[in-house]
Parts: C-alpha cells; sequence; structure tokens
C-alpha cells in the first residue's frame, strides 16, 4: 500500500512543478464560472418568468388608456413608457393614439399602433403582441361590466371593479412533469467540474504515460521491487487524486464563492465523482499508449476533452439541444456525470435518482481500467 501511495503522490507532485498547470487548475475555472454564470443567469428555468421588452407611447390621458397601461403592466412585459418615438426606435413599441378614450365610450373603432423590427425576436414579439390583446379584452369586459351595472365608465367605476370578489378563478399548471433547466451558477458548477476534470485528466494523465515511455521509466520500474499492480493502482491513485483536487476545488468555490446548493448526499456526490474520475482518467492513460507525439497527445486531449464536454452539455443546457445531442449524451461518461450532478446540486435529489448513471459510469471505469492495464502490461515489455 506505501508503494501505491507513493506512486500517487510522486506523479501528482511532478505534475504542479509544472507552473501552466496552476493556470488551467485554479485561474481558468473561476473564470468560465464567473463569466458564464453572470452571463447565462436566470435565463430558461420557469418559461412564465419570462418577459419581452416593449416601448408604449401613450398619446391619451384618458382613464381607459390608463386602465390599458395597468394591465399591460401587470403582464410579461419590460414596459418603457415613452412621450414619443425616437429617432432610433425600440425593438417593439406600441402607440395608443390620443382619441382612444373617446373612441371606445363614443362607440368608434380605434386603431393601436403596434412596431416591431425585423431583427428582434420572434418569440418574444409573439409574448407582447399576446399580452396587449389580452390587456385589450381585459378592458373591453371591464367596460362591458360596468355598462350592464349602469356604472359610469371612469377611474372611480374602475376601483369598484377592483374591489369585487372574482366569481372564476384559473389556476394554470404543466401538464405532465416540467423540468427546470439550470441557469447561472447551478449550471455552471456542473459544467465546469465535469469539462475541467475532464481536460486535466486527459492532458496531464495521458501526458505523463507518454512522458514516462519516452524516457523509459516503465521498463526500468520493472527491474524494482515493484509490482504489476502496484504500478496499476498507484496510476489510478494517481488520476484519482489529481481529478478529486480540481473537482473539490470547483465544488468549494461554489459553494462559498458563489453560494451553490451542493444537495443533500455528499456521500453519492463524493461516488459520481470517484467513478466519473476514473472512467475519464482510465481514457487518458489510455491515450498515453496510443499516441506517440507530445504535441499530438495536447491536441488531441484538448480536442477530444472539449468536444465530449459540449456533446454533454457542459457549454449549454442539454435540455435546448437537439434530440440526438441529449441520447448521444446518455452513452458519454461526461453526459453521464454531468446529469448526475445536475439531479444531485440543481435539483436536490438523491441516490436512487443517479443510480442507473453510476452503473453506467462504473462499466466505463472498469473498462477503460482493464484496458489502461493491458497497454501498461505491453508498455513494461517493450
Amino acid at each position: 500500500m506505501n508503494v501505491i501511495w507513493l506512486i500517487g503522490r510522486q506523479s501528482l507532485q511532478f505534475l504542479f512543478k509544472d507552473r501552466t498547470s496552476l493556470i488551467w487548475f485554479l485561474l481558468v475555472p473561476i473564470m468560465y464560472i464567473f463569466v458564464f454564470g453572470n452571463a447565462f443567469r436566470n435565463q430558461g428555468g420557469d418559461p412564465s418568468r419570462w418577459k419581452a421588452d416593449l416601448a408604449v407611447v401613450n398619446h391619451d390621458p384618458g382613464p381607459l388608456a390608463q386602465r390599458l397601461l395597468s394591465y399591460l403592466k401587470s403582464d410579461n412585459l419590460h414596459i418603457d413608457s415613452l412621450a414619443q418615438v425616437p429617432e432610433d426606435p425600440p425593438l417593439r413599441t406600441l402607440t395608443i393614439p390620443d382619441s382612444f378614450s373617446a373612441a371606445l365610450l363614443a362607440g368608434k373603432q380605434v386603431t393601436l399602433e403596434f412596431n416591431e423590427q425585423s431583427s428582434a425576436d420572434a418569440e418574444a414579439g409573439m409574448t407582447a403582441k399576446i399580452a396587449v390583446q389580452k390587456s385589450y379584452y381585459r378592458l373591453l369586459a371591464d367596460m362591458t361590466q360596468l355598462r350592464l351595472s349602469g356604472r359610469k365608465i371612469n377611474a372611480s367605476g374602475f376601483q369598484k371593479l377592483d374591489r369585487r370578489i372574482p366569481c372564476l378563478t384559473v389556476r394554470t399548471e404543466y401538464a405532465g412533469r416540467h423540468t427546470t433547466i439550470p441557469s447561472g451558477f447551478n449550471q455552471q458548477i456542473p459544467a465546469q467540474i465535469v469539462q475541467f476534470t475532464t481536460l486535466m485528466l486527459f492532458i496531464y494523465a495521458g501526458s505523463a504515460m507518454l512522458d514516462e515511455r519516452k524516457r523509459g521509466l516503465l521498463r526500468r520500474i520493472k527491474t524494482a521491487p515493484v509490482s504489476f499492480w502496484q504500478l496499476f493502482f498507484g496510476k489510478l491513485l494517481f488520476i484519482l487524486l489529481l481529478g478529486l483536487a480540481q473537482s473539490t476545488l470547483i465544488l468549494l468555490i461554489g459553494r462559498f464563492a458563489f453560494g451553490v446548493y451542493l444537495g443533500s448526499s455528499i456521500i453519492t456526490l463524493v461516488c459520481v465523482l470517484v467513478v466519473f474520475i476514473l472512467a475519464i482518467g482510465s481514457i487518458g492513460l489510455c491515450l498515453g499508449f496510443l499516441i506517440q507525439n507530445p504535441e499530438k497527445m495536447l491536441g488531441a486531449s484538448i480536442g477530444t476533452g472539449l468536444l465530449m464536454a459540449a456533446l454533454s452539455g457542459c457549454w449549454w443546457p442539454i435540455e435546448i439541444t437537439p434530440l440526438w445531442m441529449q441520447k448521444l449524451a446518455s452513452f458519454l461518461p461526461t453526459g453521464m456525470a454531468l446529469k448526475s450532478l445536475h439531479l444531485l446540486i440543481s435539483f436536490g435529489r438523491g441516490f436512487p435518482a443517479v443510480l442507473p448513471y453510476l452503473i453506467g459510469l462504473t462499466a466505463m471505469a472498469s473498462i477503460f481500467s482493464l484496458l489502461f492495464g493491458r497497454l501498461l502490461a505491453k508498455g513494461q515489455e517493450i
């Protein structure tokens, strides 16, 4: 056991003698979390909380225009009240004419002018149009009730309507199971754990094995009082220590710097991280045998790591990607790990929810560890 610990510890110490590794290990993850966590904050989530921007130019001081505005402000809109349309018009503008109240009270037709630039987001534009129509119909319904009750259509009449007890209440809910898409730091902490742990293990585990092969260290170890299994488990301990150091650092940053909830089952979280690190680290160690050139090793490690991170949802929520990408992520170790971390961290789920992914990651860790053992045995013979 002492020999295994010595091999793992020395490999880790050799790694951190390279100052550039500290940049990837510490500074770059913090930068990614801060920038992208703020950039995508409050994105996604509950669609009922989405809001569209709408500039309103109201030329009518009458009670009906004010009533219409009050309904618009209570909808999913960011209202920007303007005295007139500026030379550089907003994305979408609603203009209420000066004859709005007088025309409606006289029973005449009146037109609300809604303008939208061609570059505006189509979904936000539809949200604004529906909000305007809803507000207009609610105004007509209020006018109808005041007329039927014999009251005057004015501010006082509208105030009496507001004090009424609703005869009908509409309750809306999602049909089926609705999943809130993680956003902000809740998205970035699990994503960057997966991405940077993958990159660190691919780059440094593979490079360490390639370097030891090039310098003939594997052959020399064979002549030392070190068994094959001690060397094998020593290398696995090296990747485990490296991966746990990287993931634990990001977890601590997320918890104490950005206030991210780490879930109710820390033991399950550790289990997920351990099998994920062993799976990804074993792949990285195998790359050290399959690639012969250090420059190609670095390029392949970074390229493969970033591709797996992107396909698994580390760059964007996997829920917004095409269906084929979501299915592919379920077969990647990075995808299974990220899904597990989101279930534990973002949604506060427990062990039963991540059990299928734990089984998948354990199977991958076993397969690639055995493959690494086979390559290591051959490497010592050469």
